[in-house]
């Protein structure tokens, strides 16, 4: 069955797919021939807040906005999708009567200053408007030294091919400086930073309650107006703004620590009390004008984890494998485990996950009606993976809810014994286990890396049904 634009909307016009708001003819070049491109956004919430009505609302725009345009029937129709674009933009709302009010994001575009306007539109799209979808998904393209085009993206986003909401959003995102304007689908790292803040993007990655922590450390430091917090007073607020996350008390030293190596905090000086030690800490985390609640739904629509500005290409992260410090190494590990979640569709969920062995990172994704959960451990040694080495961390990962477990060896191999517990284990347990080694790795070709793992997935399947049809044979 083909896929319309219709079919994305529900009998009122809005829009049911969740992630892109549907709004095709929504373009300030569209919509500002007779009002003005930087003041079509501005003069059409005044309007819609003077008209009080859904009806009044569409004449007006019909009558004055697309007095352009040909033809009454036409004009009527184009402003009907007007409405649809400002409703699904979740701009304004229209009751059962069809009284229309604003929303709280078109109030904050009212009151902007002129030239801040395009900005806070901007935000409002990239966190509660799947905005940040769009910019990850080109992203994606832009790691692999490509550049997607509208069909493409509407393809890996869900949409219909043709479907032209996302060049409504790239068509807003530009004057925002967050997109090109014109030419292929272009981030522009510099402009997103700007508009989110490099602290929101430092957050790409982090846990709940990592991220809470960090927020309450926000709220503390403009409380109290002093730089210097105790972290168990930012761990009360930060469980008391959200009841859903628990932060550890007795190990909170090494929960600050973590933050300390992303470079979001600063430990300056501990502070002996009756209850022990008090860990004092200072936020330094670059800045960020998002709200938390925009902050929260940035970082849910994120699929890397990363900051797909700052992860660089795939050959790259192999190169800097063999570069630097021990710590260095590690990040180009993460990054090359990035690299592979995105080639395989994934979305990244937890890094460095504490568990009986710690793992690099995990993923997850719907294939289906099923539901895989992958922990990608990256191995960054001369020589080959041992087989005692790969039974204990399939020992570790069998207990986690893991389907697929990826061993990636950059600079070495696994041993025969190592593949024989891996294909053993794969064939009488529910996991996959795959291997990625550096013969496989160093053409840095993802697709003939794909095609490798394809080739696995295929061996292991085999594997799998016929230990299952001799258990059918069994007496």
């Amino acid at each position: 069955m083909t896929v319309t634009d219709d079919d994305l909307l529900d009998e009122e016009g809005e829009d049911e797919s969740g992630l892109i708001p549907y709004a095709p003819d929504f373009t300030p070049a569209t919509l500002g021939k007779t009002i003005g491109d930087d003041k079509i956004l501005k003069w059409l919430l005044d309007e819609a807040a003077s008209a009080g009505t859904k009806p009044v609302l569409h004449d007006v725009i019909a009558d004055k906005c697309l007095s352009h345009i040909q033809g009454k029937p036409n004009r009527r129709d184009m402003a009907s999708h007007v409405v649809q674009g400002l409703r699904n933009y979740q701009l304004v709302d229209v009751d059962d009567e069809n009284k229309i009010t604003l929303s709280q994001a078109a109030e904050a575009i009212r009151a902007a200053k002129p030239a801040d306007r395009d900005i806070v539109f901007a935000q409002h799209i990239l966190t509660a408007c799947g905005g940040f979808r769009v910019v990850e998904a080109i992203q994606r393209y832009e790691v692999r030294g490509s550049h997607p085009t509208m069909e493409l993206l509407n393809e890996e986003l869900g949409r219909h091919p043709t479907e032209k909401s996302i060049s409504s959003i790239r068509a807003w995102l530009a004057r925002a400086g967050v997109m090109s304007a014109k030419g292929p689908y272009a981030v522009i790292p510099a402009g997103l930073a700007a508009v989110v803040g490099h602290g929101a993007l430092q957050m790409l990655g982090l846990d709940p309650a990592e991220v809470e922590f960090l927020l309450a450390a926000r709220v503390l430091t403009a409380q109290t107006g002093s730089a210097l917090l105790e972290a168990p007073d930012v761990r009360m607020l930060a469980e008391a703004r959200a009841p859903h996350v628990r932060i550890p008390s007795k190990a909170l030293g090494s929960f600050v620590r973590r933050l300390m190596d992303q470079g979001l905090v600063d430990a300056v000086k501990r502070k002996k009390g009756k209850g022990g030690t008090r860990v004092n800490l200072k936020l330094t985390m670059k800045g960020t004008s998002l709200t938390d609640d925009q902050i929260r739904l940035l970082l849910e629509q994120s699929a890397a984890g990363y900051a797909l500005s700052e992860l660089g290409t795939f050959s790259d992260a192999l190169a800097d494998l063999a570069k630097g410090t021990a710590e260095q190494r590690g990040h180009a590990g993460e990054k090359l485990a990035v690299h592979l979640c995105l080639m395989l569709g994934l979305r990244v969920v937890g890094w460095r996950d504490r568990l009986p062995v710690e793992v690099d990172l995990t993923a997850e994704r719907d294939v289906g009606l099923t539901y895989q959960r992958w922990h990608v451990q990256v191995k960054n040694i001369d020589g080959d993976l041992s087989a005692d080495r790969v039974d204990r961390e399939i020992g570790a990962a069998a207990g986690t809810g893991a389907t697929h477990l990826l061993f990636v060896v950059p600079r070495g191999g696994v041993t025969g014994a190592a593949r024989a517990e891996a294909m053993t284990k794969s064939r009488l347990t529910p996991m996959h286990i795959f291997w990625l080694t550096a013969d496989t790795m160093a053409t840095a070709n993802l697709g003939s890396l794909l095609r490798h793992l394809e080739g696995q997935q295929a061996v292991i399947v085999r594997e799998k049904r016929n230990e299952a049809e001799r258990r059918e044979r069994l007496p």
